[in-house]
């Protein structure tokens, strides 16, 4: 595409209506994959995670781009320990969980960081929190238990948010967006009790109700076909809790993935923005660390090349960058507005 293609100088829009790009990173280091891999698994598999997201920080700076980290509660741990009984965080209701068939919290090393940095973050919350352009900082729970799960009981959502709430305010972070683990919903009620004003909600995708490994394959179809993701109007949910649903994971370049050309996210995210400003919609991209980390000079100078479009339409007054909780603010605001 040409770079005046990229500009699209005549969207046919009303820029004063505008779309949005929401870009959340879903920060969770060894905690979502601790069920199925090692760590050592996870670092050969995801090599220098932290330089990773301090590159990714660097590259939003020079974009002046501000975006949402879901981090999950647990990072912001410098260390832990297991109290006499041998229990790790017994100050936690423990979440049950039926895949598991165990102790959430068993595979925690309850040590600290320079012993297992991937189960500890606080070194990634110092870095969030001195960026030159301001990120904001969402949650992803405390320990990435699935709240969806018939087990995982609301006293147990409630101690595992109120955790998270604790941390952030030690630090001076207002929690306000939260991501949930795998994107699997649950306990909604208790988000909007404990001050969070949006959520992402599942990407409605067309390929979302294929069951099993067939949906996989459809997902590897979408993206390798580079098909025009979707776009959405963030909607309240429940009073005060607005749902700005993800339009497109930016995919990872791992096992068969690398099948999947790195231009065929480019075209994909170009899709998604150019939709959204023509539908005065929001495109959600939302990614990990991680997914940035299985290849990562190739991985971010393709999230570079996204970004250098977003901010071209930003520029040309047509698209706004905007964190989830701005989001949620405006709308709340837009609602408002109406009601008078």
């Amino acid at each position: 595409m040409a770079e005046g293609d990229r500009r699209q100088p005549s969207l046919g829009v009303d820029a004063a209506r505008r779309g949005s790009l929401v870009l959340t990173f879903d920060t969770e280091l060894i905690w979502g994959s601790f069920d199925h891999a090692t760590p050592a698994e996870f670092a050969r598999s995801y090599p220098e995670i932290r330089e990773t997201i301090r590159a990714t920080i660097r590259l939003l700076e020079r974009h002046e781009i501000r975006a949402t980290w879901a981090v999950l509660g647990h990072l912001y741990l410098r260390q832990c320990r297991r109290d006499a009984s041998g229990l790790a965080h017994p100050e936690l209701v423990h979440p049950g969980q039926s895949r598991f068939g165990r102790d959430w919290y068993s595979m925690d090393p309850c040590t600290d960081r320079d012993t297992d940095p991937l189960w500890y973050g606080d070194d990634i919350l110092d870095a969030l929190q001195a960026a030159t352009t301001s990120q904001e900082i969402g949650c992803h729970s405390f320990s990435h238990a699935l709240f969806d799960d018939p087990a995982f009981t609301a006293e147990a959502a409630r101690s595992d948010l109120e955790a998270c709430l604790a941390l952030a305010r030690q630090r001076g972070i207002t929690l306000r967006s939260f991501v949930f683990p795998r994107n699997h919903e649950g306990h909604l009620a208790l988000l909007a009790e404990h001050g969070f004003r949006a959520f992402r909600g599942a990407d409605p995708t067309w390929y979302a109700r294929i069951p099993g490994p067939a949906a996989r394959i459809a997902h590897l179809v979408d993206q390798a076909a580079g098909v025009r993701p979707p776009v959405s109007v963030p909607y309240e949910q429940l009073p005060g809790l607005w749902n700005v649903p993800g339009s497109m994971l930016f995919m990872h370049r791992s096992g068969t993935r690398r099948l999947v050309p790195l231009a065929s996210r480019i075209r994909k995210a170009r899709l998604g923005l150019n939709r959204a400003i023509r539908e005065g919609r929001v495109f959600h991209l939302w990614t990990h660390p991680f997914n940035l980390a299985s290849d990562r000079e190739p991985m971010l100078e393709t999230l570079d090349a996204i970004l250098r479009d977003a901010v071209r339409l930003r520029d040309d007054g047509l698209l706004r960058i905007e964190s989830m909780s701005a989001v949620a603010e405006r709308m709340s605001g837009q609602r408002e507005t109406t009601d008078a």
